[in-house]
């Protein structure tokens, strides 16, 4: 998302899917491999979480007596929404899960020791 003029299309893929992202990281080597695997490992779940967001949003509208204003030749949109958001959360849960395996954990900094308060001018 370097442009700043890019399509509103383009912009709304890149906020809702990692896959738009991970499609532009090389993938030729083994370590490109394992870089890709740990931005899996740290970002799918933000995605995860934007669509069980989405998920939640439209069941509790389709809930709500705002529900029926979805509702178009009998069919409730918002009913069909909601499984579909719910499985690409889960598969975005999956991607982190496959790029903990493969990447490993995240690197943890050592503890820093803190000032004791006790000195203070």
């Amino acid at each position: 998302m370097s442009e700043p003029h890019q399509p509103m299309h383009h912009v709304l893929l890149a906020y809702l899917f990692a896959g738009w992202h991970m499609r532009q990281m090389p993938r030729q080597t083994r370590e490109q491999r394992r870089q890709r695997a740990a931005w899996a490992r740290d970002h799918a779940a933000r995605f995860a979480g934007r669509w069980f967001i989405i998920a939640l949003l439209s069941w509790m509208l389709h809930m709500s007596p705002l529900g029926a204003l979805f509702v178009i030749a009998g069919v409730p949109l918002l009913v069909i929404v909601f499984p579909v958001a719910l499985i690409i959360g889960l598969l975005h849960l999956l991607l982190q899960i496959l790029g903990q395996q493969r990447a490993g954990p995240p690197r943890i900094d050592p503890p820093q020791d803190w000032p004791d308060d006790d000195h203070r001018p």
